[in-house]
């Protein structure tokens, strides 16, 4: 999944520099964010990450 997010943001960022400002605000439309969505998903993977670490070291100082 976030695989095809990336390549649709890469794909927006050619856009907007093949496009017009005005033809790109059409363009974009009924379109998903693919940088709002990469974003969300990137910060809850790494939130999730970083409570299994400090979990991890938790147990490793406790035990």
């Amino acid at each position: 999944e976030m695989l095809n997010l990336a390549i649709k943001y890469n794909k927006a960022v050619q856009e907007e520099d093949e496009l017009p400002a005005e033809k790109l605000a059409i363009a974009n439309v009924g379109r998903q964010d693919a940088k709002k969505h990469l974003e969300e998903h990137v910060s809850n993977l790494m939130s999730s990450n970083i409570v299994q670490t400090l979990g991890t070291m938790l147990d490793t100082v406790v035990f």
